[in-house]
């Protein structure tokens, strides 16, 4: 049984002058409670999900609610909630050796190239970013991935590979791709569980919907910290600061994450922006 759930979700700024993602994972025991939680906040909002773009102002009560049930969750177990923001240019470069590092090990192992070869290449930076975050806030262990769907990421949910004349899960590939690239650069992040990976609209997963919730309003505290105001954005950052304010320390706030006119952007040659709540960090 896996030992930990991971919510992915895509986090962008307005003119996507930097983007990344936002990482949840949560102690695989308190996952029913949490959904099961969750879902009572947003039947008495009647609220069909979470989302950060469509945000409702008047049920901003609902939100920080949801916000908290997300505190009191890590809180009760290991866990922790990463969002990453990356500059464009890194961004590319970075998705180039991801594409290139899956490419390589579906060709050694005999995987014909089409459909599920560019979906696992289009999953691979998500998931390489997991690894990268957990190996400094988990220790070890295994994790199921609930991810936000994309056109070719679909191709996972049901398509079957060929290798050496035999059919396996079209997940099997990047699977083990990511399972080895871990073991050997981030040996004490959990490892992703077979058949673990589960492709979901947002609607169908709270931890999804957390990851976007927390992307989405960590990035308007970012805004307000340099000077952007808007009701809409305002609120988000009072709700955020309701949930989390105490944990948030802005001294290191990096002076090379700036405003551009109504966007947010990192200076040149700053590759990321990452901002955390709990896990290890040891």
């Amino acid at each position: 049984m896996a030992n930990f759930v991971t919510g992915i979700d895509d986090i962008g700024t307005m003119n996507a002058k930097c983007s990344g993602w936002t990482v949840i994972s949560i102690d695989y025991s308190l996952v029913g409670k949490f959904e099961e939680e969750a879902r009572k906040i947003l039947q008495s909002a009647k609220l069909k999900s979470f989302h950060g773009k469509e945000f409702k102002r008047k049920k901003a009560d609902s939100y920080t609610a949801f916000l908290k049930l997300v505190r009191s969750t890590l809180e009760s177990g290991n866990g922790f909630v990463s969002c990453t923001l990356l500059g464009k240019d890194w961004k590319s470069d970075f998705e180039s050796f991801c594409n290139n590092v899956i490419g390589g090990s579906f060709t050694r192992a005999g995987v014909t190239a089409g459909e599920i070869t560019e979906a696992s290449k289009n999953i691979a930076a998500p998931l390489f970013t997991y690894q990268r975050l957990a190996s400094v806030k988990l220790r070890g262990g295994s994790t199921q991935i609930q991810i936000d769907r994309h056109v070719l990421i679909d191709q996972l949910k049901s398509s079957k590979v060929g290798v050496s004349g035999t059919e396996f899960s079209g997940q099997l590939p990047i699977v083990a791709a990511l399972r080895a690239y871990g073991r050997d650069r981030f040996p004490r992040a959990p490892e992703i569980e077979r058949e673990g990976i589960l492709i979901c609209p947002d609607e169908e997963s709270i931890l999804v919907q957390a990851a976007d919730i927390i992307g989405n309003f960590s990035t308007a505290f970012a805004f307000k910290k340099l000077g952007k105001k808007s009701k809409s954005n305002d609120l988000k950052c009072s709700v955020f600061e309701e949930a989390f304010g105490d944990l948030i320390n802005l001294d290191d706030f990096p002076g090379s994450v700036k405003l551009n006119g109504d966007d947010l952007e990192l200076e040149e040659g700053r590759a990321s922006f990452t901002f955390s709540i709990g896990g290890a960090d040891a």
